[in-house]
């Protein structure tokens, strides 16, 4: 459950090109994808019609097509299952941001294609316990909150048993390292997408993303290691 956070400082432009990677590349099947988005109450409109006007150019299809910019997701199953998730959150109280949908346009379409969505949820604690924000859709849906300080967008952003990455984006160098002391997470972008990384740097989550040592980089040695401590006596 890999969230960005969009301060009121932000360069909004840049940080909607970047959530847009980060949450629908790869239709969304990344561990590091994005899949919640907190922003700062003064920006959320202009942020969510920026990133739904870069949408409204988004083309899902073929991915072997080159004008292509998001393919299906993996099988049947999948599709059935994020389908239904988004359902579940509409019932709850989220609804389709400005420009997007809740139906799913490329249901008769052949191949298991789903919509990029972008669900806003309502304002109170119903918010923490909706499926788009608690569960992984592993899907093209993002689940967007609103937050009216940056404390407050950071606890957000930790609100979950998971910690693997995390998006900042601010212009603010405190609110920057603020971030680093705050939300606990093992990879964190800032003005950057969640979902890249880096072989020569280790690659791990935090809370329950963890599961030992990190990979890549030079964590990778402990990682493909198995150690044997022998006690030989002469």
């Amino acid at each position: 459950k890999n969230a960005a956070v969009v301060l009121h400082d932000a360069d909004l432009e840049l940080a909607a090109q970047q959530v847009l990677w980060g949450a629908f590349r790869s239709t969304g099947q990344k561990c590091t994808a994005t899949s919640r988005l907190i922003l700062a109450d003064g920006i959320a409109d202009a942020f969510l019609e920026a990133l739904t006007c870069k949408l409204s150019n988004w083309t899902v299809g073929d991915p072997l097509d080159p004008e292509t910019h998001m393919g299906p997701v993996i099988n049947e199953a999948a599709q059935r299952s994020i389908e239904a998730g988004i359902n579940a959150a509409a019932a709850a109280g989220a609804v389709p941001a400005a420009g997007t949908h809740l139906e799913n346009p490329h249901h008769a379409t052949a191949g298991f294609f789903v919509a990029p969505t972008v669900l806003e949820l309502p304002a109170g604690e119903k918010a923490s316990t909706n499926v788009a924000w608690k569960n992984e859709l592993f899907g093209p849906v993002l689940a967007v909150r609103r937050a009216g300080t940056k404390e407050e967008a950071f606890a957000l952003a930790g609100e979950t048993e998971f910690g693997l990455s995390a998006a900042v984006f601010t212009r603010n160098l405190k609110s920057a390292l603020e971030a680093v002391d705050t939300i606990d997470v093992g990879i964190l972008h800032i003005n950057s997408e969640s979902a890249g990384s880096d072989p020569h740097v280790p690659f791990g989550g935090s809370k329950k993303s963890g599961l030992g040592p990190k990979e890549q980089g030079s964590a990778a040695k402990d990682f493909y290691s198995h150690t044997t401590t022998v006690y030989l006596r002469g």
